[in-house]
């Protein structure tokens, strides 16, 4: 009996011991997810600012850029073709954003529902990667010029420009549509609604797979075509000491893409990429500083990204074909008009002001 008791008691402890080590595990699993949460107030400040900056300044200089190509640009050459697709793809997205920006303003509470979180994020692909093809297109058409002018001249024809734009645009839509899937809403612990810009934890995989091909195909490919034209175009510039006004529209060129590249484009795909791998298999409290760093470092470089879409219009007016010079006429015609209608309108003063005129200049013949 004695015995019996004495096992029952350790039994009881052993319990008892088993039961305090799970408590204890689960205080400190409670405590490293704790430690290792993401701080991401500083979004709800940062992205909603510049997409306020790049809201403001795209529309201004994208519908500039519009308004020219239609009625100041006729007739329109093959690389105006181009810009103006690139105008195109950078206005639909500049429309997104006041969801977006009232989105972070509102501590990333999504109240618009799934459909439009599907099509906002679809649109910032769509918008990306159109803008880095149609940067390409521009490229390879300036590397034609400069480098083989002789065999391009009969190449390079609005037509096959217009049928590349449209290729571009099915192949940026077909490319981009899986973000139709992999974007979605989902719960927060608080109850709020979230619109992920990757994919919910459970796609995580999947989406990284689809975004290394992406990364690839729509950024790699096309970044090493330009950089190979721009060596090839720099390498003609100085063997060949051309100049006329297509080495200054060149070397302009190769500046400002080579800048958007490396600003907006560069940055976001290698910190999207690794902030995909960073959750997907570094979740241990020994990486949560370097989880936080890079996390905050792609939030950094999305809004970088969206930059593309203000700078672009620079891009028109310092290398475009003819734009600079067609822009300034057509300001200096709306700056004559308004001069003009200023005048006449001074010139029709009332009889009793005409007369005020007269006795001010000392004039007696009336």
């Amino acid at each position: 009996m004695e015995d019996l008791e004495f096992g029952d008691l350790e039994f009881d402890t052993m319990q008892e011991a088993l039961s305090n080590f799970s408590n204890l595990t689960s205080d400190l699993n409670a405590s490293i997810n704790k430690t290792c949460s993401l701080n991401k107030s500083f979004q709800f400040y940062y992205l909603p600012i510049m997409y306020i900056i790049v809201f403001v300044t795209g529309f201004i200089g994208n519908s500039v850029a519009l308004w020219m190509f239609i009625f100041y640009m006729r007739p329109w050459s093959s690389i105006t073709v181009y810009m103006f697709n690139l105008v195109l793809a950078d206005l639909f997205y500049v429309f997104s954003l006041p969801v977006l920006i009232f989105y972070y303003f509102n501590k990333t509470d999504w109240i618009f529902g799934e459909v439009m979180c599907k099509l906002q994020r679809f649109i910032f692909h769509v918008n990306l990667y159109g803008s880095i093809l149609f940067l390409t297109c521009i490229s390879v058409h300036r590397y034609m010029g400069v480098v083989h002018p002789i065999k391009s001249l009969g190449r390079l024809k609005k037509k096959s420009s217009t049928i590349v734009c449209v290729c571009v645009w099915v192949i940026v839509m077909a490319g981009i549509a899986p973000i139709l899937y992999f974007s979605r809403t989902g719960l927060r612990k608080n109850k709020t609604m979230t619109c992920y810009d990757t994919t919910s934890k459970d796609l995580l995989k999947t989406y990284f797979i689809y975004s290394m091909l992406t990364t690839f195909f729509g950024f790699c490919v096309p970044f090493a075509t330009i950089l190979v034209c721009y060596g090839f175009i720099v390498k003609a510039l100085i063997c060949n000491d051309m100049r006329t006004p297509l080495r200054g529209k060149s070397v302009r060129l190769v500046i400002i893409v080579l800048a958007v590249f490396a600003v907006a484009y560069l940055p976001f795909h290698v910190m999207k990429n690794l902030n995909l791998q960073s959750r997907l298999y570094y979740q241990g409290a020994e990486t949560c500083d370097w989880n936080r760093r890079v996390y905050a470092t792609y939030q950094v470089t999305r809004g970088l990204a969206s930059l593309n879409s203000c700078v672009d219009p620079i891009l028109y007016f310092l290398a475009g074909d003819t734009f600079r010079r067609r822009f300034t006429t057509a300001a200096t015609r709306i700056m004559s008009r308004r001069g003009e209608s200023n005048l006449q309108f001074r010139s029709e003063d009332s009889p009793l002001q005409a007369v005020s005129n007269i006795s001010q200049n000392g004039d007696t013949s009336l």
